[in-house]
C-alpha cells in the first residue's frame, strides 16, 4: 500500500477545521440528548394479595388479577384462619392504577425489576436467618388492552420455582427488621401495554422456613424511557449509513492504492469499521412490530465486538509504528495480546449468554441466584478483568517504546535524504493524530461520566429555568464521540493518490525499496538502520 494518505495531504488549517466539526457535532449530540428525558424511568407498587383456594396459580399457572381473584386478603398483618400459607399469590399489575395516565410503550425497550420484603414489626417475632433464601414461583403476563385477556409473556411450567439471597438485619435503634431488595426479572421486549406480576412463595419442605413474616411485598419496575430510545435510534439511524459509506470508501481506496497485499493495519481499521456498523444497526426497530426479548444480548454482542476490534487497533497501530523492529505486518508478532483480547470477549460472550441469554427463556433466571451461580461469574469477570489487565500494561509498554524510537529516529532524520524524512515524518505525524485522537475520547468520557455522577438529575444552564439532562446527554455524546473517532480513522487513514511531484518521488523511493514478495515498505524504511 502506498504508504501516502489523506492525513498527511491535510494542512494544519484543514485539520483545525476538521476538529471544529467533529466538536460541533459532538455538541449537537449531547444537547440533542440532554434536552430529552432521562434515560430510565422507576414506578413503585405495593402488591395485592390473593388467597387463591382454588390453587388455579399454583397448578396450572392461571393468572391471578382483581377479577380473577377468589379471595382478596387485605392485610397480612393478622392471622387469618381462611388463609393457608401455600395458597397465598402476590400480584401486581404494571402500569398500576395509581399511573392510570400511564401505558407501557414499544418503545420503552426493556423492563427490569426490582422486589422488596417488608418484614412484619412485631417484638415478639425475632430475626433467625441473617441471609435467608426467599424461594418463589413467579410468572408474566401480557395484554394490549384493558379488555383483552392476559397472555403468558414467557414459557409457563407450574413445578419451575426460584430462589434468591436476601441480608436481613436489625436496626438496633429503633429494633426494625429491614431486607435487602433484590433482583426480580429482566424483559428484553415490552410489546404490550399491561403487564400482570404473579408471585407465590411455596411453604412445603423447609422452603421460605427462615423468612421473617412478610408485612408487604413491594415491585420497583425500572424501564427505558421512550423518548431517550427515539434519540438514540435517531443517532443510530444517521451513523450507520454514514459509517458504512466511509469504510466502503476506505476499501475503495486500498484496492486502488494497493501494490502488494494491504497492510495489517488497513485490514484491522476495516475491521473496526464494520463492526461499528454493527453496532449502529437500528435494531430497536423490529421491538415495534413484533415482540424480540433477544435484543439486549444482540446490544452486548455488538458492543463487545466493537470493543474488541477497538482493543486490536490500538494494539497493531501501536505496535506496528515502532521503530526498532526486524518484521511486521504479521499477526503472529501479537498473538500473546491479541489471545488475551480473545479470551476476555470469549468469557464476558459466555457470561452474557448465561445471564441475559438464558432470560429469553426465563425472565427469572439470575446467575446471581445460586452460590455455584456466584462463583461461575466471579470466575468469569476475573479471567476478564486478568486479561484486560494484561493487555493495559503491554499497551502502555508497547506505546513507550514507540515514542522512544520515534524520537530516536526523529534525531537522526537531519542525517537522512530528504525523501526518506518526508515518510519518517508522515509515520510520526499519524502516530500522534492517532494517540491525541483516542486521548482525547478517553479524556471526554471520563469527564462526562464524572459530570453525570455529580449530578445525576440535572444540570442548570445559568438562571434560566431551563434543565438539560445529564445522563441522556452523557449517553448519547459518548455514543457520538466514538462514532465520530470511528469516523474520522476511516475518512483520515485512507491511502490516497500522489498530488505533486515530490509525492510522486517519494512512493518511487519507497517501492524501489522493496523486492517482489519481501517485507512491505513500512518493514523496510522504519528498520534499525544507521541514518
Amino acid at each position: 500500500m502506498a504508504n501516502s494518505i489523506v492525513l498527511e495531504k491535510l494542512s494544519s488549517r484543514n485539520l483545525l477545521l476538521l476538529f471544529a466539526g467533529n466538536l460541533v457535532v459532538l455538541i449537537i449530540l449531547c444537547v440533542a440528548g440532554g434536552k430529552g428525558p432521562r434515560p430510565t424511568n422507576a414506578m413503585h407498587r405495593n402488591t395485592k394479595n390473593c388467597n387463591d383456594k382454588y390453587l388455579q396459580f399454583q397448578n396450572s399457572t392461571k393468572p391471578i388479577d382483581d377479577k380473577s381473584c377468589p379471595e382478596r386478603i387485605l392485610s397480612l398483618e393478622e392471622d387469618n384462619p381462611r388463609l393457608i400459607g401455600n395458597n397465598l399469590v402476590f400480584y401486581v399489575v404494571l402500569p398500576s392504577d395509581l399511573y392510570s395516565h400511564y401505558t407501557m410503550s414499544r418503545w420503552f425497550q426493556w423492563m427490569i425489576t426490582v422486589l422488596q420484603i417488608t418484614p412484619l414489626q412485631n417484638p415478639k417475632i425475632k430475626l433467625t436467618n441473617e441471609s435467608p433464601t426467599l424461594t418463589f414461583k413467579g410468572a408474566i403476563f401480557g395484554r394490549h388492552h384493558e379488555d383483552d385477556h392476559w397472555r403468558p409473556v414467557h414459557a409457563q411450567d407450574s413445578g419451575i420455582v426460584h430462589s434468591r439471597r436476601l441480608e436481613c438485619g436489625v436496626d438496633k435503634e429503633y429494633d426494625i427488621i429491614h431486607c435487602s431488595d433484590v433482583a426480580l426479572f429482566e424483559l428484553g421486549s415490552v410489546f404490550y401495554t399491561q403487564y400482570l406480576i404473579n408471585l407465590q412463595l411455596p411453604q412445603r419442605d423447609g422452603l421460605n422456613s427462615d423468612l421473617p413474616r412478610i408485612k408487604s411485598i413491594e415491585i420497583t419496575e425500572i424501564h427505558q424511557n421512550g423518548g431517550f430510545t427515539k434519540v438514540w435510534v435517531a443517532q443510530k439511524s444517521v451513523m450507520c449509513p454514514l459509517l458504512l459509506l466511509a469504510t466502503l470508501l476506505f476499501r475503495r481506496q486500498v484496492r486502488i492504492h494497493t501494490i502488494h497485499s494491504p497492510l495489517l493495519i488497513t485490514k484491522v481499521i476495516t475491521g473496526i469499521g464494520m463492526t461499528n456498523v454493527i453496532f449502529n444497526l437500528p435494531m430497536e426497530y423490529l421491538s415495534l412490530f413484533a415482540d424480540v426479548p433477544g435484543l439486549r444480548v444482540w446490544y452486548d454482542v455488538s458492543t463487545g465486538l466493537f470493543y474488541a476490534a477497538t482493543a486490536v487497533l490500538w494494539l497493531l497501530f501501536v505496535g506496528e509504528h515502532r521503530m526498532d523492529l526486524d518484521q511486521r505486518n504479521k499477526f503472529s508478532n501479537y498473538w500473546k495480546e491479541i489471545t488475551a483480547i480473545s479470551v476476555c470477549a470469549s468469557v464476558m460472550f459466555l457470561f452474557d449468554v448465561i445471564e441475559r441469554g438464558l432470560q429469553i427463556a426465563d425472565p427469572f433466571h439470575s446467575i446471581w441466584s445460586t452460590v455455584m451461580g456466584e462463583n461461575t461469574a466471579r470466575t468469569l469477570l476475573i479471567v476478564s478483568a486478568g486479561c484486560a489487565g494484561f493487555y493495559l500494561l503491554v499497551l502502555i509498554y508497547l506505546m513507550i517504546r514507540a515514542v522512544i524510537s520515534m524520537s530516536r529516529k526523529r534525531a537522526s532524520l537531519v542525517n537522512v535524504g530528504r525523501v526518506r524524512q518526508m515518510y519518517y515524518e508522515g509515520l510520526i505525524t499519524r502516530f500522534k493524530v492517532m494517540v491525541y485522537g483516542t486521548a482525547a475520547c478517553g479524556i471526554l468520557t471520563v469527564v462526562m461520566f464524572i459530570m453525570i455522577n455529580l449530578n445525576e438529575m440535572y444540570y442548570k444552564w445559568g438562571r434560566t429555568e431551563k434543565t438539560i439532562e445529564i445522563s441522556s446527554g452523557f449517553l448519547v455524546g459518548i455514543a457520538g464521540l466514538w462514532n465520530l473517532y470511528v469516523l474520522n480513522i476511516l475518512l483520515l487513514y485512507a491511502p490516497t493518490s500522489s498530488a505533486s511531484q515530490a509525492t510522486d518521488e517519494y512512493e518511487t523511493v519507497e517501492m524501489s525499496e522493496v523486492n517482489p514478495g519481501g517485507p512491505d515498505a513500512l518493514t523496510t524504511l522504519t528498520k534499525p538502520s544507521a541514518d
